[in-house]
């Protein structure tokens, strides 16, 4: 069942990362590119979201973020920093807006600019 919900909220966080995946792949990818508003990113001075999914993945169960802060649907989720820091997604009660994890005003921890794969 877990394995389940991996590969769906893998195959959900497709909408709007550069990761490719698909269905013949059984675990969500270890990194997750995320350049839809890379524009808009550089023009702010930073690089594109490198998400660790992997690392997430570990922490947390999937039902922990699909989904109760990310919809369950390709392309649904728009994120962007104002609804992170009005607490929306990654700065969502109890993530990156709580003594449980890094502050979102520490840019570089997020937007490295750095692709990485697997």
């Amino acid at each position: 069942m877990k394995s389940r919900k991996i590969f769906l909220a893998s195959v959900l966080m497709t909408g709007f990362a550069t990761t490719p995946f698909t269905a013949a792949q059984t675990e969500a990818p270890e990194w997750i590119t995320f350049s839809s508003k890379l524009d808009s990113m550089k023009e702010a001075g930073v690089g594109s979201v490198v998400y660790p999914h992997k690392i997430h993945e570990a922490l947390y169960q999937c039902d922990d973020c699909h989904p109760k802060i990310f919809v369950d649907k390709i392309g649904a989720n728009d994120i962007n920093m104002q609804k992170n820091i009005d607490g929306m997604y990654c700065g969502s009660s109890g993530c990156h807006n709580s003594a449980e994890a890094f502050p979102l005003y520490l840019c570089e921890k997020c937007h490295s600019g750095k692709e990485k794969t697997r």
